[in-house]
């Protein structure tokens, strides 16, 4: 198989990148391992560019995610894929005094939250990011993209190669594409797992993404999405630590969830490192270094990949 460009790795990353790609008419070939704790398949998706302390070039690059999303979601519910999100703002609730001065949080609260003291409304919103990126395969295949299942085991100049269903594998193409998160270490890339733990609840969700204390909420599929623990290396699942982490949270820190049902535990691993998108070798691009803002850098980053291909 020969293709202009391989992206290694099908999250949010790798399949908005290779979207934007074969609508400029590149051919695509896109690649993923299937690992268990990606992190797209756990994220909140929550676009925050403000709460999240991003400033400088990153805040500009969230901010360009920000305004660029309502317009992809127009663009694949017109196609029939319509993907939940919001992006009414996301609200920080102070939790003392020091926080209410801190934050400038003078508003009313949107949701009860035991303890806060004020709150205030940034830009930003979230996309569900499993929805998305099933919309975006969709769109992927209907635009012709083959998209394998298989483990590439080496990156160089003029493809890949690995192995797909335990028989070796081959790929040409004339650039790489390493979209592959917390695995960047394999290929040499400065990136380390740092796992997150999230619930999904059924309950009553406020009415956009919600700061509060070391945690958040967000709406998610009718309930309402309980995120998140942070913990180093490579451990598997969401152990009983994070579930007392986070049910403790949810019941003492919001009135509305006490008791809510149980419906999913989601966990994965953010890409933790310095952001980098850009060429490591001829012919070999990577983007990495995400952390917890890889959905909402996403759009830069696939305007950045477009940018070094020259397309």
């Amino acid at each position: 198989m020969r293709v202009e460009v391989a992206v290694v790795g099908a999250g949010i990353i790798g399949t908005l990148a290779a979207y934007e790609l074969r609508k400029r008419g590149l051919s695509v070939l896109l690649l993923d391992a299937g690992k268990e704790g990606a992190a797209t398949l756990a994220s909140a998706g929550m676009l925050a560019p403000y709460p999240e302390g991003l400033s400088g070039e990153v805040l500009e690059a969230a901010l360009f995610g920000l305004e660029y999303y309502p317009g992809l979601l127009e663009e694949l519910a017109a196609k029939g894929w319509k993907v939940e999100a919001g992006f009414s703002g996301t609200q920080v609730v102070a939790l003392s005094e020091v926080e209410k001065e801190a934050w400038e949080a003078q508003e009313s609260l949107s949701y009860p939250v035991r303890g806060g003291r004020g709150a205030r409304t940034f830009p930003g919103g979230y996309v569900h990011p499993r929805a998305l990126r099933e919309a975006l395969l969709k769109a992927l295949e209907v635009m012709e993209t083959p998209f394998l299942q298989a483990e590439v085991e080496e990156v160089k100049e003029g493809g890949v190669r690995g192995r797909r269903l335990e028989e070796p594998f081959t790929a040409q193409a004339r650039f790489v594409l390493l979209a592959v998160g917390a695995w960047g270490s394999r290929f040499g890339l400065g990136v380390r797992p740092l796992k997150g733990e999230a619930l999904v609840l059924e309950g009553p969700a406020p009415p956009a993404p919600l700061f509060a204390g070391e945690g958040y909420l967000l709406p998610r599929e009718g309930g309402v999405y309980v995120g998140a623990t942070q913990r180093e290396g490579w451990a598997q699942g969401v152990d009983l630590f994070g579930l007392r982490w986070l049910s403790d949270y949810a019941h003492e820190r919001f009135p509305l969830l006490a008791g809510a049902r149980f419906r999913e535990a989601l966990w994965g691993y953010r890409p933790v490192g310095e952001l980098f998108v850009g060429e490591v070798e001829r012919g070999v691009l990577a983007a990495v270094g995400h952390g917890r803002n890889g959905i909402l850098l996403a759009p830069w980053t696939a305007k950045r990949i477009l940018e070094l291909l020259g397309v």
